[in-house]
């Protein structure tokens, strides 16, 4: 994948040129792609139905004629989103020789995910209480992924997804809110101290990698 790719906001971007479109289509792919753009510039707090019309240049009543209000907008963005995530962090696993690599090509991948997207994943982790719905949606993302991850591991160990590994599952939850608050250090709080000893991605991907890699070993290792 180029950079471009990893961005939803280019996704979006690109499907509102479509020749294809219909007139009402490329109107509401256009506002989408307004909405998400804006987000990586302002606070979700902030956002208004107002200033998507301005920036889509379209009266408030075509908005409304496409979503019942600003909330709903958003918690349809962030479903495609997350799902755009899942998909291609799916596509980094497949074709991975071993249980290493999948940890490396999917933990790279996100990286990218992450810093390419700091809007929209701002409005999944930092806001609970004024838009709760992003809670519930970055939730079923989480539980979907981890699933996946844990029913990987148990086939690899032999044992089949039905068998139930408690351990493991806690322990992948636990890595995975590691790995999203480093992350976030890094890319929306930008805290000096993080970033100072953090390096390259190249070396963000590679200490992460490397967390996983020895913890789910040692987990793994105490199921046999």
């Amino acid at each position: 994948m180029n950079e471009s790719e990893f961005s939803f906001e280019e996704i979006l971007r690109v499907a509102v040129t479509q020749p294809d479109l219909r007139k009402g289509a490329r109107t509401e792919a256009r506002i989408r792609w307004v909405a998400c753009m804006l987000l990586g510039r302002t606070s979700l707090l902030d956002l208004k139905v107002q200033d998507i019309c301005t920036e889509a240049k379209i009266a408030q009543g075509t908005f409304y004629q496409y979503f019942p209000d600003r909330d709903t907008l958003l918690r349809m963005l962030l479903q495609e989103f997350v799902r755009f995530l899942y998909q291609t962090m799916i596509s980094a696993a497949r074709g991975s020789r071993d249980h290493a690599t999948s940890i490396e090509a999917t933990t790279r991948v996100y990286c990218r995910l992450f810093e390419r997207n700091r809007g929209l994943m701002k409005c999944l982790l930092n806001h609970y209480e004024s838009f709760p719905r992003a809670r519930d949606i970055l939730h079923e993302f989480n539980a979907s992924w981890i699933q996946m991850t844990v029913n990987t591991l148990m086939k690899r160990q032999a044992t089949g997804p039905d068998t139930v590994n408690l351990p493991l599952w806690r322990t992948c939850y636990a890595l995975g809110g590691m790995v999203d608050q480093y992350l976030a250090s890094i890319y929306l709080y930008e805290d000096p101290y993080v970033r100072e000893v953090a390096g390259d991605q190249d070396a963000i991907v590679e200490t992460l990698s490397r967390i996983w890699r020895v913890i789910l070993q040692e987990e793994l290792s105490h199921a046999d």
